[in-house]
């Protein structure tokens, strides 16, 4: 009985796939896209989380966006009343370009802000109409965060 094993041509076909695969794969896996990634469903979440504090504290809550530097938001429940964002409303404060996220930044150019700040009513319905699209880069790679007029927010 004869052994029959994988011949040099064989092999170099393996791994010529291989490498055209990894080749492909590995931009998807850069620390920069997956930081970019993470930011963008972590703003998704937040816009989700400013409705239930709503809901929760029975209050005026929602989301603000800071455009200086490297852009950023904070979650804000409305504590005065006024029924808008005053420094130190904030439930979570976070700013792009420091951090696990140094090198992700707002694109105000590629973003349509439309009625911001994102506020919800105490029942956590949208204080008013909004439609946002939210552009998040790192590098060349983009994220766009699309706020319906609901309020619900959506990753593209």
């Amino acid at each position: 009985m004869a052994q029959r094993g994988v011949t040099l041509l064989e092999l170099l076909l393996v791994l010529g796939v291989m490498g055209v695969l990894l080749a492909l794969g590995l931009p998807l896996l850069s620390p920069q896209r997956l930081a970019l990634d993470q930011a963008a469903r972590s703003l998704a979440a937040q816009v989700t989380r400013a409705r239930l504090e709503a809901i929760r504290r029975n209050a005026p809550a929602g989301l603000h966006l800071f455009t200086e530097g490297a852009g950023g938001y904070a979650v804000f429940v409305d504590r005065d009343g006024d029924w808008g964002y005053d420094p130190g409303e904030e439930v979570q404060l976070v700013r792009f370009g420091q951090g696990e996220w140094a090198r992700v930044r707002l694109d105000l150019g590629q973003s349509t802000l439309g009625n911001l700040p994102l506020l919800f009513d105490p029942r956590g319905v949208p204080a008013r109409p909004i439609t946002a699209t939210l552009v998040l880069k790192a590098g060349e790679a983009v994220r766009k965060v699309v706020i319906s007029q609901q309020g619900r927010a959506r990753v593209e």
